[in-house]
């Protein structure tokens, strides 16, 4: 979260010609809460089988196997906890101009309960899901498809 992900998946979009799914958009509903997981899994598996496609995000880890397994290239972006801190907050300061395009239409982030919940949440992904990550990343069948970017 708050990594560069977005960002760098619209330069690519746009150097590829390839649409972008942002993962937020689809596991989210516009009040934020969570998309039923069956949903969530259905929608991002029909995704994977087209012929090309660059997915913005991470969704359940267990599709994400799937996922790296399919695809041609993983881009992670793996900048210290800090950096995903300040770029929240300046997400957080961008959003009281216009609304993240990539969340449900109709989504307000512009809540001090949400704004304590992204923070909450960019800790335990760097704690829990993080290293989780990393060890299905560092497979063989992964690493040669790895693009490891830190900084």
């Amino acid at each position: 979260m708050a990594s560069g992900k977005t960002t760098l998946a619209h330069q690519i979009s746009k150097e590829k010609n390839i649409e972008i799914t942002h993962v937020d958009s689809i596991q989210f509903l516009p009040d934020l809460s969570m998309r039923p997981y069956k949903e969530t899994i259905e929608i991002l598996n029909q995704i994977q089988q087209l012929p090309s496609w660059i997915i913005d995000g991470y969704g359940p880890l267990d599709i994400l196997e799937k996922r790296f397994e399919i695809c041609d290239q993983i881009i992670f972006l793996d900048p210290p906890l800090w950096k995903n801190y300040l770029r929240l907050s300046i997400r957080q300061f961008k959003n009281i101009f216009a609304p993240r395009s990539e969340l449900p239409i109709g989504s307000q982030e512009l809540t001090w309960s949400h704004t304590k919940k992204l923070f909450k949440t960019v800790s335990q992904q760097h704690k829990k899901m993080r290293p989780e990550l990393v060890r299905i990343l560092n497979r063989e069948q992964n690493k040669k498809k790895l693009l490891l970017i830190r900084s």
